[in-house]
């Protein structure tokens, strides 16, 4: 049976990796890059969320609900969580991205744009992914990172955040990117009460309890125990039957392969699936999908 790879950790592969452009802060990260990934389809995750600018060629963001072809000069905001990626190589492609933690998000809304949060709102169901209006201004913004990125000498952090954050309310400051303010103002007041989300939104990837845990800004033993109080049961058992329910409703009502619906639901391998469906269901997903055939007709 086939393993599903393991999708690409972003963030860590950035934060960790040698060979890149790129600023560390302690709740933060900037770097430049032409994507690592060879693959012209792949999944990728992220403990962050980020902002994304792209200098040359394109790439397309694909959510369950939603595709978003990102082109030269084009800027997205993309929420932590998974998504897949698109590449395209008939041109080089080429990057800036900006990582940020809840908590960078929530100092930035509190000290920069406080006045303004009167007249801001919640979003009850927030896009994974939002598109941002690139201004002259922002564009050169975008580019003015380059000279701390290249230099040789350490930059001090206040001065990066400081411009980091400029760069932040330039977007917040366009009436076309109100869509953008409020969802990081959603973000700014939800940042202790996240677990719900995350695992509703994310739990048909292929993501394991650990790093459900760093989703959730949370050690493993804390996500445990939160997760607990909040279902009842353990993350493994939640998600394992989350998964089977949407296998089951996918094997009845697509014609979706059987490898295919594994890869959708976020398991591991063809032979866990097969194995996890038929120890809770009685027979295998193909057995299922027949006998559910016959029963209709």
């Amino acid at each position: 049976m086939e393993t599903i790879n393991a999708m690409f950790d972003s963030f860590k592969h950035f934060l960790e990796t040698p060979g890149y452009n790129k600023i560390i802060g302690e709740d933060y990260l900037i770097v430049e890059f032409k994507c690592p990934i060879k693959e012209e389809l792949f999944t990728a995750w992220s403990e962050c969320h980020s902002i994304v600018y792209v200098l040359s060629g394109q790439k397309k963001w694909i959510t369950p609900s939603n595709e978003y072809l990102v082109k030269e000069n084009q800027s997205i905001f993309v929420r932590k969580g998974a998504f897949k990626n698109q590449q395209y190589f008939e041109e080089g492609f080429c990057v800036l991205m900006f990582f940020m933690r809840d908590d960078f998000i929530k100092r930035s809304i509190d000290e920069d744009i406080a006045r303004e949060t009167l007249f801001l709102k919640t979003i009850d169901y927030p896009e994974f992914i939002y598109r941002i209006n690139v201004s002259d201004s922002l564009k050169t913004l975008y580019h003015s990172f380059f000279s701390y990125l290249k230099q040789d000498k350490k930059t001090s952090q206040k001065i990066i955040e400081l411009k980091f954050r400029e760069m932040m309310l330039n977007i917040c400051s366009d009436p076309n990117n109100t869509s953008f303010k409020d969802v990081l103002y959603t973000i700014s007041k939800n940042i202790d009460n996240t677990i719900e989300q995350i695992m509703e939104e994310q739990y048909i990837y292929n993501l394991n309890v650990d790093e459900f845990a760093r989703l959730c800004g949370r050690s493993i033993s804390t996500f445990k125990r939160d997760f607990k109080k909040l279902y009842n049961t353990t993350p493994g058992k939640w998600l394992i039957r989350k998964r089977l329910d949407l296998a089951r409703n996918l094997i009845l009502t697509t014609d979706f392969t059987i490898q295919q619906i594994c890869y959708d639901c976020g398991f591991e391998s063809d032979s866990h699936f097969i194995r996890s469906f038929k120890k809770l269901f009685g027979m295998t997903p193909k057995q299922w999908r027949i006998s559910k055939k016959v029963s209709l007709n």
